[in-house]
């Protein structure tokens, strides 16, 4: 059983009040939508009788499906086209399949469990494995982040002469990640000392962040006198410069060449290319991410809810992993507002809980 959490419920409003469906304009609506995403054309009130969702005239549908359009549900493109759904229409979809509870099947569990078992629990290797198996699973372009380092405990921290006055700092934190930083001193340093700079900042950084070692080395240094050792004025020193800087969030992107699937983006050439182009660059993705709210269930954002800049015709589906109770990052996947939600969402739903039960293996 599966269940997901609406982002917002969508009031349709006409004349002050909130329009309610009849269980025939429900059919039709949802009948149109599953062609839509099945076919990406149009869909006529023949169609829709055709496959007789419900027993009546070709002319009725028609007729519901104007009364659908009047609700803002539906769309005619052109004079003589068929009907496409709105994004209020398929958030009304999506919202009905929230409401209802709906066992969907995913064909995807044993793969998904059969490509995580074993992998350990590196974040960075499994969380990219993740991407790389929902963008396959799904044809979509799959995100998936991970915490700031700035909230992940530390393991360790080495430190390397790289010339007389440079140090290669490298932090270790618990989840695998690693963290490089050269640092320039005002002095030449010599191994001597930076063999013990290296064990006082071990003790300093063990089991802690790297937003608790900062305030750490911070409060050192407000303490520090005279009657410190050399190694201890270095050790600070380097510790304040390797942490001036907050790492970004860690994001991965997988399959964004899936987009040309999609004729929606594929015929726009411009809009492709912008397309491609923000899905490349870090900081529109983790713009796009932020607006996510902390939610063991999955989110769907739909069309403007989206409140990106590269349009309205997208859609993003995502769900939070952990690693025991720490909350570790989103996985999803990004698509044409015409995507396939019954199947996309169970598949989210189980990676990030396949990707919570690997990561805490070792726990």
């Amino acid at each position: 059983m599966w269940t997901f959490f609406a982002r917002s419920s969508v009031s349709l409003p006409q004349g002050g009040r909130v329009v309610s469906l009849t269980e025939r304009q429900r059919k039709v609506l949802f009948r149109v939508i599953d062609e839509f995403i099945a076919t990406g054309e149009p869909v006529s009130s023949a169609s829709v009788a055709r496959s007789k969702v419900v027993d009546v005239s070709s002319a009725t549908i028609r007729n519901v499906m104007a009364d659908l359009e009047e609700f803002g549900l539906l769309l005619q493109p052109h004079t003589s086209a068929g009907r496409i759904p709105t994004p209020a229409g398929t958030r009304r979809y999506v919202n009905y399949l929230y409401a209802q509870n709906e066992h969907l099947q995913n064909p995807y569990r044993h793969e998904l469990d059969r490509e995580f078992c074993g992998l350990g629990d590196n974040v960075e290797r499994v969380t990219k494995r993740a991407g790389e198996l929902i963008s396959r699973l799904s044809s979509l372009t799959s995100i998936v982040s991970m915490a700031s380092l700035q909230n992940v405990r530390l393991r360790d921290i080495k430190l390397s002469l790289l010339g007389d006055s440079r140090v290669l700092v490298i932090l270790v934190a618990e989840d695998g990640r690693v963290y490089n930083r050269v640092v320039r001193m005002g002095e030449a340093i010599g191994t001597d000392l930076l063999a013990k700079t290296q064990k006082y900042l071990t003790d300093l950084v063990g089991g802690q962040t790297l937003a608790q070692v900062r305030r750490r080395v911070a409060d050192e240094r407000r303490l520090a006198e005279a009657r410190y050792r050399d190694y201890v004025e270095k050790a600070l020193e380097i510790g304040r410069k390797a942490l001036e800087e907050t790492p970004e969030l860690d994001v991965h992107v997988e399959g964004t060449l899936n987009i040309l699937d999609h004729r929606e983006f594929s015929d726009d050439v411009d809009r492709l290319r912008e397309l491609l182009r923000a899905l490349e660059e870090k900081e529109r993705v983790v713009q796009l991410i932020d607006k996510v709210c902390e939610n063991r269930r999955p989110q769907a954002f739909i069309g403007p809810e989206l409140g990106w800049d590269l349009g309205d015709d997208l859609s993003l589906i995502v769900c939070d992993y952990y690693r025991g109770d720490e909350h570790m990052g989103i996985i999803g996947v990004l698509g044409p507002i015409r995507m396939d939600y019954a199947r996309v969402i169970p598949l989210v739903d189980y990676a990030a809980d396949v990707l919570s039960r690997e990561l805490a293996i070792d726990d």
